[in-house]
């Protein structure tokens, strides 16, 4: 498989990238927002307040003519009250019926040509505000009504009043656009504050990246230190904690299976070559190069049964194993082991017996396979006068337990962590089976876990050991357990049994 380009060399922005990005955006945003709020209702108070203060004015010419009664104090007190240099400059020009002007401020008709207003309505009401620039650039805001000019008279003029916002409108201009150099470089704050708190937040990925690269074959004790960091980054250190632990295990087991293999190998093939070599060093008879044959064709075994035994846990562990579950009756299963081991067991002069019956849903061959490694290994590790006890126990449903107790010289409870570990061996007992391999209950403990059971081992040194193999009842049909097929299960028929004081390299040999 073709190595993946490294993700870093695709083109993507960083983390911190995206972080500042959004966050610089978001903000700004809001700002923007913020600002548009405030911009928008100052302009529509001042305006609604421009539009206020001309009707005001309005008002306030109608009321003096309601309150003097004739035009010519009117045009007295308006003339002493309305000088053209408030802040807000008004304008306003009042005409009869027939256009002519009774009263007008200064400059009026410079700035603003009676013409320039429109024909008022008759309701009474005062027009449609209008707000315009003249050809100076000055803006005006204007209205115009109809009032009534003398008291008890009917006679009506037109009242046209403007008011000069042109210093309201720079206020405004100058205010946007100090908003905008605000917005500018409260832009520029947004990034500079955004990437450092994404840099900030991002370090703990940095660090563990770091930590992360570090680590090889070589030093996968190594750990990712999360102390300090956010809870969902220290979860995930745990989580790859958790990975390495296992990646560790994994690498010291595979280091030790290819050790303890190689050493397993070396005697078989030193075995094989020494023959060899010894059968060319002169001529021989047929007699014995036929000798020479035979033992190098029973090395080959031992080969080759070890090798299926290395294939067998490969393909439990990594769960491509193809097992087909039937309704077993498992006396008649164990009665087929017992038969095959009787000689050997009668050879030793052990007592080889099966008691108690069940049935159960699993694989015929693995589980004669279970079987027949455990029997082997309590012969082996049994003595003349000795006793093995096959027990059957049925439990509900379609679960049950099988038990294999013998009398012989039982394990040491410091040695009891490992005798699961590939190609291990307790030491003491290793003349007791000179070509064990060691993978007896490795592969036993594989075959309960593909049928989701448990093994559990007691033992007591010089009194025997009992291990029991407990089979849980099926939650699905036969076969659910089915993963990808690598070829059917191999062990049965069982391993031969031990020749010439020793057994024979098979799973049934005591992985102790």
């Amino acid at each position: 498989m073709p190595d993946a380009a490294p993700v870093s060399s695709r083109r993507c922005w960083s983390l911190t990238l995206w972080l500042t990005f959004f966050n610089a955006v978001s903000a700004f945003l809001l700002i923007s927002l913020i600002a548009a709020l405030l911009y928008f209702g100052l302009a529509a108070q001042l305006k609604s307040q421009n539009h206020l203060c001309l009707h005001d004015q309005v008002n306030s010419i109608q009321n003096l003519i309601r309150t003097h009664g004739d035009m010519a104090a009117v045009v007295n007190v308006h003339g002493s009250a309305h000088s053209g240099v408030d802040y807000l400059e008004h304008y306003v020009r009042l005409m009869d019926s027939n256009e002519r002007v009774i009263l007008e401020t200064p400059r009026m008709e410079e700035l603003i040509p009676a013409h320039a207003f429109p024909v008022p309505s008759r309701s009474g009401r005062p027009g449609a505000d209008r707000t315009w620039r003249t050809a100076d650039g000055k803006v005006i805001l204007s209205t115009i009504s109809w009032v009534d000019l003398e008291r008890g008279t009917g006679e009506q003029g037109i009242l046209q009043v403007a008011m000069d916002v042109t210093t309201l409108d720079d206020i405004l201009v100058d205010y946007r656009q100090k908003i905008y150099l605000v917005l500018f470089l409260g832009f520029l704050l947004c990034i500079a504050v955004s990437f450092a708190i994404a840099r900030r937040g991002t370090r703990p990925v940095r660090e563990m990246t770091e930590m992360v690269r570090r680590i090889t074959a070589t030093n996968l004790e190594e750990r990712i230190s999360g102390r300090g960091w956010p809870r969902e980054l220290s979860s995930l250190a745990d989580a790859l904690n958790l990975m390495l632990n296992r990646l560790e295990d994994s690498f010291s087991r595979l280091y030790n299976s290819a050790t303890n293999l190689s050493h397993k190998m070396r005697t078989p093939l030193t075995i094989l070559r020494g023959e060899a070599e010894v059968a060319l060093s002169r001529n021989r008879s047929a007699e014995e190069l036929q000798d020479v044959i035979a033992s190098s064709l029973e090395e080959v075994g031992r080969l080759s049964r070890l090798g299926e035994s290395i294939l067998f846990l490969a393909n439990a562990e990594m769960g491509k194993f193809h097992m087909e579950r039937s309704l077993l009756d498992c006396r008649e299963e164990a009665d087929q082991v017992i038969e095959y081991y009787s000689p050997s067991a009668d050879e030793t002069g052990i007592a080889l017996t099966c008691q108690g019956n069940m049935s159960l849903l699993a694989d015929p061959a693995l589980f004669r396979k279970s079987v027949a490694a455990l029997i082997s290994n309590a012969l082996t590790y049994n003595g003349p006068g000795g006793t093995v006890v096959l027990t059957l126990r049925q439990k509900e449903g379609l679960a049950g337990e099988v038990s294999v107790t013998d009398s012989g010289c039982g394990i040491p409870a410091s040695e009891m962590l490992k005798i699961f570990d590939r190609f291990y061996r307790i030491y003491a007992t290793r003349h007791m089976d000179p070509h064990g391999a060691g993978l007896g209950l490795p592969i036993t403990k594989a075959i309960m876990d593909l049928h989701d059971g448990t093994i559990t081992v007691q033992s007591h040194p010089g009194q025997g050991t009992t291990v029991t193999l407990s089979f849980p009842a099926p939650c699905a049909a036969p076969g659910s357990r089915s993963l990808q097929a690598t070829g059917p299960a191999q062990g049965y028929p069982p391993p031969a049994p031990p020749i010439k004081g020793g057994a024979e390299n098979s799973p049934g040999q005591r992985d102790s």
